[in-house]
């Protein structure tokens, strides 16, 4: 990493446009909802098993549903350890905050679909009946992702708040701040000094944030995701669920702001090849530490040689036909990463890490259907259609509300300190 200032020319990006991603963007998005939409209810209703349908359903889920949480922890992250050179791709990883309220509505979707995806759904789970009883396990993480996720808006409603109060204030054509959306924002004002109030807030928040995330998420991967099956358990399987959220995150923010670069000029302006290689070092950072997490649990567990431990890795990784489908899912995620991210050019080049990272994603969600899938469907790999369509259907809702939200708010935090090189009075 590197400590650098940016060089930002605030009037110019204060004046600048929010982002547009286009209308053909939004179109695409709409027909992907679509698509995701019929195909589901097509599924539904006809003879289409059930178990398939909410397993493909809960894949898709867990896998936008974890990259958005990631991606605003990323802001988190910035704000804990003053990433300098992070000020003008902020406002992009904050987007994803108006992807949750989606999923937490998506989730609890999974309510309808419980019996199909849990045995503690249909018959009392032995030596944990009440803990897992269904209605207190939906009203439980109904509360936790509902708490979590208010507070992960209030700290991105706070970095808001301090760009819309200085664009409204100062920016040339003040008319386009002036809808009720921004005077309830930035509702009772105090101007300039109030930045560092702000900025203190979000300091103290960020930490609490980190320790939030880490336990929700643990509780949701050990009770949600490894309670498909009454038997098997991982002490780190929680650690690997959020590792992987943010290591996708990494790369998702790379792919995202390489893409706005090209159609917003002042975002490419100050888009730099030395943030694509932090991006890059970042990625490949959460890809050691995906990999030691997954060995970190694989390794104890096949030498352990438990059978309560053991039957649920070798129905993937040495039974057929999840056995080859596993080993592309580790390449995808793990080994072809490591391998390119070496390379300094390939993090350095849009293009390049773009397909580095598409690898990423197709190796993450691989992940959540090998975790999923085979506990419903252990003697074939039931990948179709429907798989494809539902996958589309979030794909379509997440870039709805990251465009949304994009086109609404300042393209970047240019009110931060850091934009303007002030890093002592925060």
């Amino acid at each position: 990493m590197h400590i650098e200032v940016p060089n930002i020319d605030l009037q110019a990006a204060l004046n600048a446009k929010p982002i547009n991603m286009g209308e053909a963007v939004r179109s695409i998005a709409l027909l992907f909802v679509s698509i995701g939409v019929v195909v589901f209810f097509w599924a539904l209703f006809s003879s289409y098993p059930d178990k398939l349908l909410w397993g493909t359903y809960f894949v898709s889920l867990l896998f936008w549903m974890g990259l958005s949480v990631g991606m605003v922890m990323t802001t988190a992250i910035f704000q804990i350890v003053r990433a300098l050179w992070a000020v003008p791709i902020r406002r992009v990883a904050e987007a994803h905050i108006s992807f949750l309220p989606w999923a937490f509505a998506l989730w609890a979707m999974t309510y309808f679909g419980k019996e199909h995806l849990y045995p503690w759904a249909n018959a009392p789970m032995p030596g944990r009946e009440y803990w897992m009883e269904p209605n207190f396990v939906y009203l439980r993480f109904g509360i936790l992702f509902f708490g979590f996720f208010a507070l992960l808006r209030y700290f991105t409603r706070l970095s808001l708040r301090s760009d819309v109060g200085v664009a409204r204030e100062h920016a040339e054509d003040k008319d386009r701040w002036q809808g009720l959306v921004y005077k309830y924002l930035t509702k009772d004002w105090k101007g300039e000094p109030e930045i560092r109030s702000l900025q203190v807030r979000m300091s103290y928040l960020a930490p609490v944030l980190v320790v939030c995330y880490a336990v929700l998420w643990t509780l949701f991967a050990t009770e949600m995701i490894c309670g498909m099956d009454t038997i098997w358990f991982s002490n780190m399987f929680g650690g690997f669920e959020f590792l992987a959220n943010i290591y996708t995150a990494w790369a998702m923010l790379a792919v995202l702001s390489c893409y706005i670069a090209g159609r917003h000029t002042e975002f490419g302006r100050n888009l730099k090849h030395r943030q694509l290689w932090d991006l890059g070092m970042l990625t490949f950072g959460f890809c050691m530490l995906f990999g030691y997490t997954f060995f970190s649990q694989f390794l104890p567990q096949w030498y352990g040689n438990m059978p309560e431990e053991t039957q649920w890795m070798m129905l993937r990784t040495r039974e057929l036909p999840w056995k080859s489908l596993g080993y592309v899912c580790f390449a995808c995620a793990f080994i072809l990463p490591f391998v390119l991210l070496l390379s300094r050019d390939i993090k350095r080049n849009p293009r390049t890490f773009t397909v580095v990272a598409c690898i990423i994603f197709l190796g993450i969600w691989l992940e959540k259907y090998m975790v999923v899938m085979p506990q419903l469907s252990p003697d074939a790999i039931p990948f179709g259609f429907v798989d494809i369509g539902i996958f589309l259907g979030f794909f379509g809702l997440y870039l709805l509300s990251i465009s949304k939200f994009l086109r609404t708010y300042p393209f970047m935090t240019f009110s931060h300190p850091q934009a303007r090189g002030d890093v002592k009075s925060w």
